[in-house]
């Protein structure tokens, strides 16, 4: 168990009651108040696990679904010793046995992702007999149903039929003309259980039955007529029939959850668990929170971390202990934060322990230890009459006695609270002693003993949380392996004390003294320069690289458009022609077919073949070049041609090489590209097309255009009939050349010549299948409408 002294000095029962705010149920809240960190390297393996998988269920879904839980335990251990249960109870616990079902679904669905939480709902046990009984006997409030039970159903139904009979003997009394003179009031009122009615005090006498109550001014008693005490009687005896009967029920359905009281208990222990799971996932995403890397090394590495209970502008700490160093000394002045940074530490490791995700960014890794100690703030002990130094010399003896090798150690403001140089001897001997034992320690000092120490012990490193001279404030960004400063003499200036009494200070120090204070001022300025110029540094790479990056995914883009753009025209443009050419080579077979031109359609078959075979050969995609590597120390000049790889161009460099990037013209558009994307060309590429090209690309061009842009009607209207005649039939082979099925022929009525003569040419032609005149929509007698052969 960790050391329960450092869980109180670095605050982390805040943390988990900031953890238990986030729960759902009061069992959740308790197993978050009583979350204890643990140093069993397979439980926080686990238990990050298990947080890590809940922030999944948050980011993907609502996360889990944990309403209708109740905190049972109470109920559950009553009714182990036989105690009635009441209503409310017993719905509370079906309640929550319903949910651990939904629950349990829910998670089981989701096993890929979420394993572990998987293998818990696995476990949650089942409870059908309980959770019907329970619904079919309790209302949703508690009551008893009618139905739980025959007899219950029974007497109930008497007690309605018996109520209503009174009713109406009570209310015949109120309204008759006979007794109103009597009555206060014409209501029906209850007392002492009995129903009863306000008679008059002068008339009590004279109305007669049993008198319950009477009012405070003494002026109205409440009497049970005589005529209705039988019937009060029955309903008051089928009342206790009642009772005895939900007793009886209620005394059944106790004994029911008494005897899987264990099974019960444990599915409330899982999912109290659940909740707190869930819990951890809430606060992670509050403090913006990341899973830490773990290790046996004890290595500590923080990146930007922030102490997760302070508010406002947190300034992040970047901090490591652990490989270069087992001993971290942090100086500097008061106020500057490096109390802070002994409990970021601390805290962030009991987290972790505990399964929490940490304020950090990624990159942060913390160490499984075995132990962690700490020593922080003013533990004075009035009660025990201890002074400062002796409460914390009390708090370092305990660490010392407990020490194991595999512990984190943080000690503030060590050797203080005594002379200064036993302190600082003091102190040296303590750090020297735990690093010796291999802890991992983390110390504030102001000892310019123990800064010397720091440089000159193997293993142990100075570390100073930065101070800003000019406005007297600390940055609280902590720089390792510089020591600090306390700035005394530089405060005090700002603050206003004469600079007599200063001058006096700094000559009481000694030369030696004055040198190491100068050269500490030094080394903090050298390192706050080194930094900034770190940062610009790392800013300018960043930038670069997403310069270079944006450029090449642009020179990709378009590379790919280029090749999609291409492949889809070549696609295409192979599609018509096939098609044109098969519905071609159909024309020439119908022609043998009917023995006309037989040597002429063999002839065109060869013509139309080699034409395909020229139109394929222009079509076809350019092979893609291999990528060669570029030539060393090549030196592009302007005039040169080269090639452009990535996108298969020829260009010509108009400008002369500049910071590694070259000006050239690709056709009509000038571009710039780095030197390595170039390929230089011995000689000027060919850019005026072959004779023989043109044509093939003319001739395939005419072809898909014609095939293309049929009509699927002709008009012969006003013509000729020779004339008519003759354009038809060029027009009926390009629109079966064309693939159409049908078309429409538009001749119109006139005296009916036309419309002979193109009947009689189209029951002779080779490619129509049939012919009719035109629908009244279609056109009527002036249009004939023509189906092709297939």
């Amino acid at each position: 168990m960790i050391d329960q002294h450092a869980l109180q000095v670095l605050e982390y029962p805040k943390i988990r009651d900031r953890l238990a705010a986030h729960t759902s149920n009061a069992v959740g809240r308790d197993f978050a108040l009583e979350l204890e960190p643990l140093s069993y390297p397979e439980t926080v393996v686990r238990r990050l696990q298990e947080t890590r998988e809940a922030r999944w269920l948050r980011d993907t879904t609502s996360g889990l679904p944990l309403g209708g839980i109740f905190d049972v335990r109470e109920a559950l251990e009553r009714a182990r010793l036989q105690v009635r249960l009441t209503g409310k109870e017993l719905v509370d616990i079906r309640s929550t046995i319903v949910a651990a079902h939904r629950l349990r679904a829910f998670l089981l669905d989701r096993r890929e992702n979420v394993p572990l939480l998987a293998e818990m709902a696995a476990n949650l046990p089942l409870f059908p007999h309980i959770d019907s009984r329970i619904e079919a006997a309790l209302t949703e409030t508690g009551e008893v149903r009618d139905t739980a039970s025959t007899e219950l159903a029974r007497i109930r139904h008497q007690m309605r039929v018996t109520h209503n009979r009174l009713m109406d003997r009570l209310q015949s009394i109120v309204t008759s003309e006979r007794y109103r003179p009597f009555l206060q009031d014409s209501i029906i009122t209850l007392r002492e259980g009995r129903y009863c009615l306000p008679v008059k005090a002068e008339h009590a006498r004279a109305f007669g039955g049993i008198v319950h109550d009477t009012s405070q001014s003494g002026a109205t008693v409440f009497i049970e007529p005589e005529v209705t005490i039988s019937l009060g009687n029955e309903l008051k005896q089928l009342s206790l029939e009642e009772e005895h009967e939900v007793d009886r029920i209620l005394r059944e359905l106790s004994r029911m959850v008494g005897d899987r009281h264990t099974e019960l208990q444990r599915m409330i222990s899982i999912l109290g668990h659940l909740d707190l799971v869930h819990a951890k996932a809430i606060l992670a995403e509050e403090m913006r929170a990341i899973e830490p890397r773990l290790n046996r090394r004890g290595v500590v590495k923080l990146r930007k971390a922030r102490h997760p209970l302070l508010t406002g502008n947190v300034v992040p700490i970047d901090f490591e202990i652990g490989e270069r160093c087992t001993v971290v000394l942090i100086t500097g002045p008061n106020t500057g934060g490096k109390t802070v940074t002994l409990k970021t530490i601390g805290l962030l490791t009991l987290m972790t322990l505990a399964g929490l995700q940490i304020p950090a960014e990624e990159g942060t890794e913390i160490a499984l230890f075995e132990q962690v100690f700490a020593d922080i703030g003013d533990e004075q002990d009035i009660q025990q009459n201890l002074s400062t130094f002796s409460a914390h010399l009390k708090n370092i003896v305990h660490i010392l006695e407990h020490l194991v090798s595999n512990s984190l150690v943080l000690l503030d403001e060590i050797g203080a609270g005594t002379d200064p140089a036993e302190g600082a001897a003091l102190a040296k001997a303590i750090l020297e002693y735990l690093r010796e034992r291999e802890a991992r320690v983390v110390a504030t000092t102001h000892y310019g003993e123990l800064k010397e120490y720091a440089f000159s012990t193997p293993g142990v490193e100075n570390a100073s949380v930065e101070f800003d001279r000019e406005t007297l404030s600390p940055t609280y960004r902590v720089l390792q392996g510089v020591p600090g400063s306390s700035h005394a003499f530089t405060i005090a200036a700002r603050l206003g004390l004469p600079e007599e009494i200063l001058q006096q200070a700094r000559a009481s120090l000694s030369k030696r003294e004055v040198e190491a204070s100068q050269l500490i001022e030094q080394l903090e300025q050298s390192r706050r320069n080194a930094a900034i110029a770190e940062q610009a540094a790392m800013a300018a790479r960043a930038e670069a690289e997403r310069a270079r990056a944006e450029y090449q995914e642009r020179v990709r883009q378009v590379a790919e458009v280029q090749r999609t753009v291409r492949q889809q025209a070549q696609e295409e443009a192979r599609r018509i022609l096939s098609h044109a050419s098969e519905k071609a080579e159909n024309i020439l077979k119908e022609l043998q077919r009917l023995n006309r031109g037989a040597r002429k359609g063999a002839s065109a078959r060869q013509k139309l073949k080699a034409l395909r075979e020229e139109v394929y050969a222009a079509l076809e995609p350019a092979p893609i070049e291999p990528t060669e590597p570029a030539p060393a120390h090549h030196v592009y000049r302007r005039g040169d041609w080269v090639r452009i790889p990535a996108l298969q161009l020829e260009a010509q460099v108009l400008e002369e090489p500049k910071n590694g990037e070259v000006v050239v013209q690709v056709g009509a558009m000038r571009a710039t590209f780095p030197v390595d994307q170039l390929r230089p060309l011995t000689k000027a590429p060919t850019t005026q097309p072959s004779p023989t090209s043109h044509t093939t690309s003319s001739a395939s061009e005419i072809a898909l255009r014609k095939a293309l842009q049929i009509a699927p009607e002709l008009t012969l209207l006003a013509m000729r009939v020779d004339e008519a005649l003759s354009l038809l039939e060029r027009y009926l082979d390009d629109a079966y050349a064309a693939g159409l099925d049908k078309v429409r022929i538009i001749h119109g009525k006139g005296t009916g010549a036309l419309r002979r003569a193109v009947h009689q040419f189209l029951t002779d032609h080779p490619l129509v299948a049939s012919y009719r005149l035109g629908t009244a929509e279609e056109g009527g007698d002036g249009v004939t409408i023509v189906e092709l052969k297939g």
